[in-house]
């Protein structure tokens, strides 16, 4: 199977005026924040992730969730991208999901060589 290091995420639009809760979900499973249920995040921002995941060759799946604490937590959208061989650093937009937002976020990634190491190890 092939790794990827999730290296960052940068909030372009949050959802909410006041900042997102932030996280991330992968194959219904929260992949991070680790040991957080959220990360507050603004325009701007960059959270750093550092986050190494064994995936499916082909397209891959991460979706953005804001934390809410008095309603059901909203699911803003998903990062598509496709893995394959071919060792590298991509950035990925993210999809829309939840109607009448104005949420936007960049993922930061990059395929692993057979080693599991960064194209700038």
């Amino acid at each position: 199977m092939p790794k990827i290091r999730i290296n960052s995420v940068q909030c372009t639009t949050p959802d909410e005026i006041d900042k997102d809760e932030m996280y991330l979900k992968k194959d219904g499973h929260k992949i991070w924040p680790e040991g957080e249920r959220y990360h507050r995040v603004d325009t701007g921002d960059v959270e750093q992730v550092g986050l190494t995941l064994e995936v499916e060759e082909g397209w891959n799946e991460v979706e953005v969730w804001d934390f809410d604490f008095v309603s059901l937590n909203d699911k803003l959208g998903v990062f598509k991208f496709k893995v394959d061989s071919s060792p590298g650093k991509y950035s990925t937009s993210m999809t829309l999901l939840e109607r009448n937002s104005t949420a936007s976020y960049l993922l930061f990634w990059e395929i692993l060589d057979k080693d599991g190491k960064s194209v700038d190890d």
